[in-house]
């Protein structure tokens, strides 16, 4: 049977709603310049977690997912459908009530730890922690179209360490001004906020170097949030949707990352999140219990 509960989110979600509009629509207008390279990442204030209320939020969780450690999840809008990886390198496509359409284990033992889409090729692109690639793959049958190796280092500085925990999440952000249409942000899962393995933000281009694929990183910022975990990008409001496990947190963050607000989440190894075209907000669990559909009092999150 469903499970049904009240009482996750904030209180007034419309009043938010409009705040966070504004906000988006302030942070289009004005400039924004690149963050100096940081050497030890300072928190960046963040407003306060988003009052648990009764009546304003409920969630069910979607009981016919045939997967395990659902690790990342995005939202297709040419399909209609879902899809979802695991952390043994499986991809997964279903519909929003968990009915299964596809499965694939698309590359054996690999730790698949999110999962994107291109809404204008409708191309899917998986984040390999580990390896710290990203692979293209066709949504009609699961297959791999090329691997794109991602560059470790940004301006001398080593940002993904490879004795680190490595990328946790990945979204595509139309942009015209890029080769492919588009850039990817990422979030590295990491429990430092400096150092060598710093929990960030990163911007990365796609470029061919030397005939083989390689996503460059060419911007990053610090939230002040360990364990990043799933990142998703709402064109709506031209916001990325960042959620961190350890913290069961999610917060909606400009492109130049400015907190303009965060919520409070039943937490239990959230790894992965998404919006689909009517305002439902999925939560990829990494663990037995899969995934979370949150319902908000008003038509779009």
């Amino acid at each position: 049977m469903t499970l049904v509960e009240q009482g996750f989110f904030v209180k007034h979600f419309s009043t938010i709603l409009m705040s966070v509009a504004v906000l988006a629509v302030s942070a289009a207008c004005q400039s924004q310049p690149e963050l100096p390279l940081l050497t030890n990442t300072a928190p960046t204030p963040s407003p306060t977690l988003g009052e648990i209320g009764a009546d304003t939020f409920s969630f069910e969780r979607v009981e016919k997912i045939n997967i395990k450690n659902l690790s990342g999840i995005v939202f297709h809008p040419q399909r209609k459908t879902l899809f979802g990886v695991g952390d043994e390198g499986h991809i997964i496509e279903f519909e929003p009530d968990g009915t299964l359409l596809q499965q694939e284990p698309v590359r054996r033992g690999a730790d698949f730890e999110g999962i994107t889409c291109d809404p204008a090729t409708g191309l899917l692109y998986v984040a390999v922690e580990g390896d710290e690639v990203i692979l293209e793959v066709e949504p009609d049958n699961l297959q791999v179209l090329r691997d794109i190796a991602i560059d470790r280092v940004f301006d001398g500085q080593v940002l993904l360490d490879p004795k680190g925990d490595g990328i946790e999440g990945i979204t595509f952000v139309p942009d015209s001004a890029s080769a492919m249409g588009g850039v990817f942000y990422l979030v590295n899962q990491s429990k430092e906020l400096g150092g060598r393995d710093p929990s960030i933000i990163f911007k990365v281009e796609i470029a061919d170097l030397a005939g083989e694929p390689q996503a460059k990183i060419v911007h990053y910022f610090a939230l002040g949030v360990t364990d990043l975990s799933g990142i998703h990008y709402d064109p709506s409001a031209r916001q990325l949707i960042v959620i961190s496990d350890d913290n069961d947190q999610l917060s909606r963050v400009s492109l130049s990352g400015q907190i303009s607000h965060t919520y409070r989440l039943p937490g239990d190894k959230q790894e992965g999140v998404t919006i689909d075209e009517h305002g439902f907000l999925y939560i990829a669990q990494d663990s037995e219990k899969g995934l979370l559909k949150f319902t908000p009092s008003e038509p779009a999150f």
